[in-house]
């Protein structure tokens, strides 16, 4: 979903980044100088502060996010999938700017973002909203665990020769016990991360929905499935031999915990979405044939 954001006044820009890739510092180092050109109040996170020459105030990214209007994330898809994640909540717009190997989410090039500072401060630039999951780990009816998602969740299997069956929900509803290394339950955002890796639809992230993928499912008929994003999925894995059967759950790839068979995973729509910020009207099929290749002879 995407909609023309229209602000008056830019009044603080936070900028963040991860290890120091070639050009980040210059990059912003050029970009503060602008922005405090327009009087706009720049915060900066330990590791973009400690990469700039002069002295800054450092900010960790949690604070950062709850007191700017707008963050610029210098990096690669990851460092975006985790300031997004923060930003989320407080309804942050985040730019990322392409310092990656990849660049699918983190898609504007720093030259485009220095030449069009005057057309972001204006607030000429549009909002893709996005949809982003909530994911709660219950036991004995106690929420033990709470994450946020953007790409997706993954349900895997810890011992590397055991599969794991994975008795799987939707609004009450039994959909499969997977027999599978595991299940993905991925964002339109994520069906061109591990899902897609996984055999799983690409799918546009205009779209409302998740998307539950088994991770080699030792079954000819089990395949992907895409539910409406009002669902409500749980999942619960299913005893081995009257043991307890330990699996490793994943948000977004960065954020790991352990569930059993005591356990039950509840995954559905997030309150909040993610809001990245693009300057020209993005093109999803674009992308998929620039980054992915897809559609394309080779």
């Amino acid at each position: 979903m995407s909609r023309i954001q229209k602000l008056t006044t830019i009044k603080t820009v936070g900028l963040v980044s991860g290890h120091p890739r070639p050009g980040v510092r210059e990059f912003a180092e050029s970009l503060i100088t602008k922005l405090r050109n327009a009087e706009v109040e720049v915060l900066l996170d330990p590791n973009t502060a400690q990469s700039c020459l002069g002295q800054y105030e450092q900010l960790s990214c949690e604070e950062l996010v709850t007191q700017t209007d707008m963050v610029i994330v210098m990096g690669g898809d990851g460092l975006l999938l985790k300031v997004a994640r923060l930003a989320g909540p407080a309804q942050v717009p985040v730019l990322g700017v392409d310092f990656g190997s990849f660049g699918f989410l983190a898609a504007v090039q720093p030259a485009v973002v220095l030449d069009r500072v005057d057309q972001l401060l204006a607030g000429e630039y549009h909002i893709q909203e996005r949809l982003m999951l909530a994911v709660e780990i219950q036991r004995d009816a106690e929420v033990t665990s709470r994450f946020l998602g953007l790409n997706d969740v993954v349900i895997s299997r810890i011992y590397p020769h055991r599969m794991v069956r994975l008795d799987t929900h939707v609004n009450g509803e039994q959909v499969a016990a997977y027999p599978a290394d595991g299940l993905i339950v991925a964002t339109p955002t994520g069906s061109t991360a591990y899902s897609l890796s996984a055999g799983g639809p690409l799918v546009d992230p205009n779209l409302d929905c998740f998307i539950l993928n088994p991770i080699c499912p030792h079954s000819l008929y089990l395949r992907s499935l895409i539910v409406d994003d009002n669902s409500v999925i749980t999942v619960k894995v299913e005893r081995r031999y009257g043991e307890s059967v330990t699996v490793q759950l994943s948000v977004d790839g960065q954020e790991d915990v352990q569930a059993t068979s005591e356990d039950l995973i509840v995954i559905q729509k997030a309150p909040c979405r993610a809001q990245l910020v693009r300057f020209d009207r993005d093109s999803f099929f674009e992308r998929l044939h620039t980054k992915l290749r897809w559609g394309l002879e080779r």
